[in-house]
């Protein structure tokens, strides 16, 4: 894990993520594992560049350097590294958040000058940024989180209850192609990187359109015959 940049500050960010052949083979989004594994570098690609465009220092750690036998001893090791580089705060963030932008980076950086805990969640109940600080980082229950599951953003705040805690604008977290499409219809028409993404989504938003409205289709059809209510 090295510096990417090198700039006076107390605060790092973190772009905790695997790479994309890694991340690829977890995640089969496009319609190729070839398109899959050039989707993935975009998303890569994306994180580097909001951070690069904040100008704060930061850091890439996947699969190469993460320790740990767990998903929270690898996450609880990384974010310890960049303690151990002298920084005093440090915001984490993955590769798989499309609506994520240097702003949000900014504004956590700001918010970790005030607070002990920074929290961007996602729909799911999860994180797509968090931001911590050395002096109130607990590094053993930190590791105890249930990490990948819905009650991430409910136990960071449980952890640090007794500690004051900021928060980012919910933002959607992208594990499959209907979590892209919801994603990209928020970016703006004009976004190059909306753009990007489509290109590699086609086939599967045509494909979710169609499900779409069959499932509309059927649902009207049966509550027309005044059927039981329809359960999925």
């Amino acid at each position: 894990m090295n510096l990417i940049m090198d700039y006076s500050s107390t605060t790092a960010i973190l772009l905790f993520a695997q790479s994309e052949k890694k991340v690829s083979a977890l995640k089969p989004i496009a319609f190729s594992s070839k398109q899959n594994v050039l989707l993935w570098k975009k998303m890569n690609d994306h994180s580097i560049k909001i951070s690069q465009h904040t100008k704060l220092p930061y850091f890439i750690s996947n699969e190469n350097d993460q320790l740990g036998a767990t998903f929270g001893e690898r996450i609880t090791h990384s974010i310890e590294t960049v303690f151990a580089k002298g920084f005093d705060k440090v915001i984490v963030i993955g590769n798989d958040c499309i609506e994520l932008k240097a702003h949000h980076l900014l504004q956590a950086e700001r918010d970790l000058r005030r607070n002990d805990l920074v929290i961007g969640s996602d729909y799911s109940g999860g994180a797509y940024l968090i931001g911590v600080t050395k002096l109130k980082f607990k590094a053993e229950l930190f590791k105890t989180i249930p990490w990948q599951t819905k009650s991430v953003f409910t136990a960071l705040q449980t952890l640090y209850r007794k500690q004051s805690i900021a928060y980012l604008p919910y933002l959607n977290d992208c594990n499959n192609a209907f979590d892209f499409k919801q994603a990209t219809q928020k970016l703006s028409f004009s976004d190059s990187f909306r753009k990007i993404l489509l290109s590699f989504l086609s086939n599967f938003v045509v494909q979710i359109d169609f499900e779409t409205r069959l499932y509309s289709s059927d649902y009207h059809a049966f509550n027309f015959n005044k059927g039981s209510p329809f359960n999925v």
